[in-house]
């Protein structure tokens, strides 16, 4: 999820507004990239570890997530902010990923993705909690219709319930309380920094996980659970070249949306994200040979027609506020 990539903190359009198109352009290069990268995790998920994949994801994309925020002027002054918040949005992202690797090693890429874009769902249900944000009717009908999206898909209940589907869910709400922590922290820091502590903090914490399930074997024949317990392998030169190419992906991706954001009005280009869904489900089925069924088809459609009516109606409090400001769902990712 990306993710990140997400309703964050605001970022100030303010003198870009005049390339729509370009804004567009960069958007569609973000959602065409994040799933091959979901397409490189899936098919090592057979053979390493979600979290050596974290881990060698953090290193390859450091170097290009630094330069990014040198380049956007991020580096210096420090703008931490409040390191606590930082930590626990570093915290919340680690989850995410977490959750939606350990989840795509199970069911389709569609169903992972369409679960988790259920994110603003979630973030307007805290939002009037750790905001202080006034969520009326509209966006309340909004968030009922995504929830009984995200339960048909779920299927609880059912004989073809699949427990990975709640990760999915639970790297949904992970990422809410990362967006949270984003909206908390305000302009008190900035998105290049907020991503290179967060990449930071990945590569470590993908680094304990290793140390601490070294020689811990599961023995579970659920995938997402052998997933997580197993022991970190020597990668190949082709698995080097795979890890190489999701960093390079995750760097390139948050540069595209940055990039989105900063020339165009984020109501402009939001609903372009959405593109992800239907990439999800081409390269599922083409890699996977796995195509969602009905009930995902329906479900994926109130989650998207939910987060829509969500983004318009925000667009229209931001503009009677006055603010051309935006942020995106998949920012991060």
């Amino acid at each position: 999820m990306a993710a990140t990539d997400q309703f964050t903190a605001p970022i100030s359009v303010a003198g870009y507004a005049s390339h729509p198109v370009a804004g567009i352009l960069w958007l569609l290069l973000a959602t065409t990239l994040f799933p091959i990268q979901d397409v490189i995790i899936k098919s090592l998920s057979g053979e390493f570890a979600v979290h050596q994949i974290i881990f060698w994801r953090g290193i390859f994309a450091l170097p290009l997530v630094a330069a990014i925020a040198w380049f956007e002027g991020s580096l210096w002054p420090l703008k931490l902010g409040s390191i606590p918040l930082q930590l626990l949005r570093a915290a919340s992202m680690f989850g995410f990923f977490l959750g939606y690797y350990m989840a795509l090693a199970t069911i389709g890429m569609a169903e992972t993705a369409a679960i988790t874009f259920s994110t603003p769902i979630f973030v307007t249900m805290m939002a009037p909690l750790f905001l202080s944000e006034r969520v009326g009717l509209y966006r309340w009908g909004a968030v009922a219709t995504g929830l009984i999206g995200v339960l048909v898909i779920v299927q609880p209940g059912a004989a073809v319930f699949e427990p990975a589907a709640i990760l999915a869910l639970l790297a949904a709400i992970s990422y809410a309380i990362s967006i949270i922590c984003t909206r908390r922290l305000g302009n008190r820091s900035n998105g290049g920094m907020m991503t290179l502590f967060a990449v930071i903090f990945f590569i470590v914490m993908g680094g304990a996980l290793g140390l601490a399930f070294s020689g811990v074997e599961a023995g579970s024949p659920h995938p997402s659970i052998a997933f997580l317990y197993r022991d970190w392998a020597t990668p190949t030169t082709r698995d080097w070249l795979l890890l190489l190419a999701l960093g390079g992906i995750s760097g390139l991706g948050f540069f595209a949306l940055s990039q989105a954001y900063r020339l165009a009005e984020a109501s402009v280009v939001t609903p372009f994200e959405y593109t992800y869904l239907p990439w999800s489900v081409l390269w599922g089925y083409v890699v996977f040979g796995a195509l969602p069924g009905v009930a995902t088809w329906i479900g994926l459609t109130l989650i998207v027609g939910a987060g829509l009516m969500i983004v318009f109606r925000e667009s229209l409090r931001n503009g009677r506020a006055g603010r051309g400001k935006r942020s995106s769902l998949l920012r991060q990712r």
